[in-house]
C-alpha cells in the first residue's frame, strides 16, 4: 500500500475529520452516550492534526468537546470519563480482534474556564493499529455536532466510509451485526418493530436532512422474520446538499418537525438493476472497468 493512502498522510481539514475505518467500525460502544460518541471522533480528529505518535500527548480546547447551547462542564466530564472506562473491540486483519482504551491518562483544567484545555493519550496498542490503516471515512464536523440521536452517530459515521465509492452502493448485515455496529443496548429493542421506530428510523431522517449523502434501510427476511438489514446510500444532488448545510447551520429545537415534513419528499435509493444499468454505461466508457461490489 503506497504511503500517500494511509490515513496518517493524509491532512484532514479544519472542520472535516479523516477518520480511520478501525475507529468507526468499533464495537462495545453500546453504553456510550451522544456526548461521548462525538468525542471519540473530535479527539480522534485534533490529534490528527496534531500529528499522530505514540506516546505523543495532544491538546484541545474544551469548547470543542461542549454541545452548542451547553456552558457546564458534566457532558464534558462524562464523555471522558466514558471514553476512559469502555473497552473498544478493534477488527484486525485475519480476522483478529485487539481491545484497546480509546482514551488514556489525560489532565484537565476546570472545565468553566472559557480557555480551558484537555491534554489527553491514546493507549500505543492504538496507535500501532492506525499507523497502517487506509480505509477511512470522511466526517463533518457540524453535521456530527448537529445529531441528537447516539444511533444516528454510529450509522452516519459507518455509511460514511463507502458513500464516495462510484461501484459499491449498498452493505448487507446481519441483524444481529446490524445492532452491535449501531451500539444498541444488549436486550433493548429485542423486536424488529421496536428498532425500527425507536432506533433506525430517527437515525435515517437526522443523516437524510443533515449528511451530504442520503441512506436507506431495506429489512430482508428469512420466512416472515426480518434476519438482515441491506444500507444503501447514495449521494445528494445540489439543491440536497444545500438544503442539508442550512439545516445543520438551524437549532436544533423543531428539527424533527422540520424533517418530518420533508422525509416524504427524499428520493429512495436507486435500485440495484438501475444502479447495475448505470455501472454497464460507465464500463463502456472506462478502459479498466471493475464490477460492482456486493459484500
Amino acid at each position: 500500500m503506497a504511503d500517500e493512502l494511509r490515513v496518517l498522510s493524509l491532512s484532514p481539514a479544519h472542520d472535516e475529520a479523516i477518520k480511520p475505518s478501525e475507529l468507526i467500525q468499533i464495537t462495545g460502544h453500546q453504553q456510550l452516550t451522544l456526548n461521548a460518541r462525538r468525542a471519540i471522533t473530535v479527539l480522534w480528529h485534533h490529534a490528527h492534526r496534531q500529528g499522530i505518535e505514540e506516546g505523543k500527548d495532544y491538546v484541545i480546547e474544551l469548547s470543542e468537546l461542549r454541545p452548542d447551547g451547553h456552558k457546564g462542564s458534566e457532558m464534558i466530564e462524562e464523555a471522558i470519563l466514558s471514553l476512559m472506562q469502555t473497552i473498544l473491540t478493534v477488527r484486525l486483519s485475519g480476522g483478529r480482534t485487539r481491545r484497546v482504551q480509546f482514551l488514556g491518562g489525560n489532565d484537565m483544567d476546570d472545565p468553566d474556564r472559557p480557555a480551558g484545555v484537555l491534554t489527553y493519550s491514546f493507549d500505543k496498542r492504538l496507535v500501532e493499529i492506525l499507523r497502517d490503516s487506509s480505509i477511512w471515512g470522511k466526517i463533518a464536523l457540524p453535521v456530527l455536532m448537529a445529531f441528537s440521536s447516539k444511533y444516528a452517530i454510529s450509522l452516519y459515521e459507518n455509511a460514511s466510509q463507502w458513500s464516495n465509492l462510484s461501484r459499491k452502493v449498498y452493505q448487507d448485515y446481519s441483524l444481529e451485526d446490524f445492532r452491535g455496529m449501531l451500539g444498541v443496548e444488549d436486550g433493548k429493542y429485542p423486536q424488529f418493530g421496536a428498532l425500527n421506530k425507536h432506533v433506525i428510523k430517527p437515525a435515517v431522517d437526522e443523516i437524510n436532512a443533515l449528511a451530504p449523502f442520503n441512506i436507506s434501510i431495506l429489512p430482508m427476511k428469512t420466512g416472515k422474520r426480518v434476519t438482515g438489514i441491506r444500507l444503501g446510500w447514495w449521494r445528494k444532488n445540489d439543491n440536497e446538499l444545500k438544503e442539508a448545510w442550512l439545516e445543520a447551520q438551524r437549532p436544533k429545537v423543531g428539527r424533527r418537525a422540520r424533517i418530518s415534513g420533508r422525509v416524504e419528499h427524499i428520493a429512495p435509493m436507486p435500485s440495484v438493476s438501475a444502479q447495475a444499468r448505470s455501472a454497464r454505461l460507465e464500463n463502456r466508457r472506462s478502459p479498466n472497468p471493475s464490477l460492482l461490489e456486493d459484500e
